[in-house]
Formats: C-alpha cells, structure tokens, sequence
C-alpha cells in the first residue's frame, strides 16, 4: 500500500496573543503571518512537496498575490473569513472569496481552533472534505480521545481528522513537534504510516516568524523562527523516503476512489488507509 503523507498549514491571523492578554494590533498580526508564510514556502520549495494552506478569506484579501503565488504549486482551503470569529455563512463566503482570489475550486475546510462544524453545512456550503477533528485529550483545548482516529466519510463530506498514534493517542502536530525530541516525532510516525498508511500533519505559517516579541507560553514558541523551519526541513526530508506527498483534495478523491492528480495519489481501487 502506497503511503501518503497530508502537510498542510493555516494561514491566518496571528491573534495568539491575544488569548494571553497581549495586545497587537491588525497589521502586526498579518505581517508575522506574511513573514512566516514566505519561510514555510521556501522551506516546501526545497524540499519539493506539495502542501494544503488552509487559509482565512481575510489574510488572503490582504495578500492576494502571495496567495496566487502559493495556489500555483499547492492546495488552497478554508479556514474561515475570520479566524477570530465564525458565522455558518461564512463557510460559503470564504470559499468564494478563496475561489476568486487563488483561481483554484476550494473543497476543503478546517474551523479555526480546530472547532467542530456541523459537517452537513458544510457539504451545502459545497464542500468535500473536513479536516477539523482533532481525536486526542489535550487539556483545556480537545477532549476528543473517543473520536474516530482516522478519515472517513459523514454522509457526503470526507472527515480526514490530523494524526495521532494509535492506542494513547499521542498527538502529531505543531505543539508535539515543538516540544518533543526529533527522534520521538520520527517514532510516533512510522507507527502511524505502518497503521493509517497515511500521515495528516498541520502546522501554522507564524510558528516560523520570530516571536521572541511576543508574551506567549513556552510551549508554544519553544522553537521559532529559522531554528523551527530548518527542524521542519530535516524532517520533510527523512519523510521524503517513507510516502508520498500529497494535496488533501487528492487524498480526498483517492479515498472515494478516483485517480487524484498533482499530489501524487495512488490508483483507484487500491486499499483505504486505516483498512
């Protein structure tokens, strides 16, 4: 079995700080945005993946040619208009708004905060996959241990929640990869790539800003900046060798069964992961 490896990121405001009583304003939170999203796409350049940038319809109006750029190479999705706030409408106004801006058809939708949606809205909101879901216990954000741990299908709409291992649930995401040896992040995903035969992997573009400036816990800039990006690229590489990247709309076809296309999907017919 093919395996497939998921790198996405959520472009958005950087309104972390806000949560920890640190003011800053608009244009600070889309310039460390900006920032690190040019790492992040020089980092995926080099190493030659395709990613999916989940993005809030906002930062994308505010950089609207760096997001043409990005859509040229990778997916582009939904994260929202706002990443502060969310109305039901907003689910088909930042799909249209993501739509005119990249010139790419948007399927593919992630709540900022990994938040819950209610996933038949979004199929009338037109899209085709979620990727929401986070099925692990993590004090004070998720109590989602109990939750299906890998994709599958909820009515029309695709649930492709972000891996964890099996078992205890050890989570693989941007606080793991922050706050974990290397060798135990390695560890963790062979296990999930031998398990799923896939690997759904997130992280946000600021993490790779330098936020030094910034009031935010240890743990969530442990490491930043460059020494956060060269980590990334060490470890992009040595997946390189163990699946085959791909953009989250083919994975999505893939699962239904189709061919999938510029990520690199496998042949119709060939097992689902978590089978």
């Amino acid at each position: 079995m093919t395996r497939h490896i998921l790198l996405s990121f959520d472009a958005e405001e950087f309104d972390a700080p806000l949560e920890f009583g640190q003011l800053i304003s608009v244009a600070d939170q889309f310039e460390v945005s900006r920032l690190g999203l040019e790492r992040v796409l020089a980092v995926v350049e080099r190493v030659g993946v395709p990613c999916t940038f989940f993005t809030t319809a906002n930062f994308a109006q505010h950089y609207p040619a760096l997001v043409q750029a990005l859509a040229r190479r990778h997916e582009v999705a939904s994260h929202g208009f706002y990443h502060s706030r969310f109305a039901p409408g907003d689910l088909l106004a930042s799909r249209q708004a993501l739509e005119q801006i990249s010139g790419q058809k948007v399927v593919g939708f992630r709540r900022a905060r990994m938040a819950a949606t209610d996933l038949t809205l979004l199929a009338q909101a037109g899209y085709s996959y979620d990727s929401s879901a986070n099925p692990i216990w993590l004090p004070g954000r998720y109590n989602h241990f109990f939750q299906k741990r890998t994709a599958h299908l909820v009515g029309a709409v695709l649930s492709i929640p972000a891996s964890a291992t099996p078992l205890f649930r050890f989570p693989l995401f941007w606080l793991s990869f922050k706050n974990f040896p290397p060798a135990l992040i390695r560890a963790a995903s062979r296990w999930v790539l031998a398990a799923d035969g896939y690997l759904n992997l997130y992280f946000h573009p600021w993490e790779f800003a330098d936020l030094s400036a910034f009031a935010l816990p240890g743990y969530m800039k442990r490491v930043h900046g460059a020494a956060l990006a060269e980590r990334l690229e060490e470890y992009l590489l040595w997946l390189k060798g163990r699946g085959r990247f791909m953009i989250m709309r083919d994975f999505d076809q893939w699962f239904r069964g189709g061919s999938g296309g510029s990520g690199g999907s496998g042949p119709a017919g060939q097992d689902h992961p978590g089978k």
